[in-house]
């Protein structure tokens, strides 16, 4: 009877140290288990970090340098944008288009028509220099084309149709300098004004 005690008893012991030896074994095998993906966590949430930052400072530089690359090729088409206009305002004023068009022999109506067609002609040569101006000027310049032509119009209806074309010439002339401030020399200045902010 005491064998079959002591099996009991120790039978007993074994299944009570067996579920706390199996609980040992377990944290044995999960706790090294837990730290070393802890550790890997860490290592790879810094690693992330550090590739995300130097991708955004990749990003950042190549932006910078793609910038500077276009500030260096767009500014000198922007500055020529602005000289061909000026110039563009200055050929169609009314009193120096008149000087350039002008020559013996044309009638009024025949001024008139050559006067409009250079205008257009003009402007239409300088349409792709929009893209380098901001809108302000650009509304400008076209503002500008347009009240020269209603000059040069208005002084074609007032002059008599048999009229020459000096006559014309000499009404444009005269209507011009009855204007404080020409369209053009607005726009001129609006131009003069805008690159210097800007350049």
């Amino acid at each position: 009877m005491t064998i079959d005690r002591q099996l009991i008893f120790s039978l007993h012991l074994s299944t009570k140290i067996l579920p706390m030896d199996t609980i040992i074994q377990s944290l044995i095998i999960v706790v090294p288990s837990l730290i070393i993906l802890g550790i890997v966590y860490v290592m790879m949430s810094g690693f992330q970090e550090a590739m995300q930052k130097m991708f955004m400072e990749d990003y950042r530089r190549r932006k910078e340098e793609a910038k500077s690359l276009n500030h260096a090729v767009i500014s000198p088409l922007r500055i020529q944008a602005y000289e061909r206009m000026i110039l563009f305002l200055e050929r169609i004023s009314p009193s120096n288009l008149v000087m350039r068009v002008h020559h013996s022999g044309l009638t009024a109506h025949e001024l008139h028509a050559e006067l409009i067609k250079t205008i257009r002609s003009e402007f239409d040569h300088n349409l792709s220099q929009q893209v380098y101006l901001s809108i302000g000027a650009w509304e400008m310049i076209r503002t500008a084309k347009e009240e020269t032509a209603k000059i040069i119009n208005i002084t074609a209806e007032k002059t008599p149709a048999s009229a020459s074309g000096l006559d014309l010439a000499q009404g444009v002339i005269s209507i011009s300098s009855q204007i404080k401030k020409l369209p053009t020399e607005v726009a001129i200045e609006y131009l003069k004004k805008e690159f210097a902010e800007n350049f």
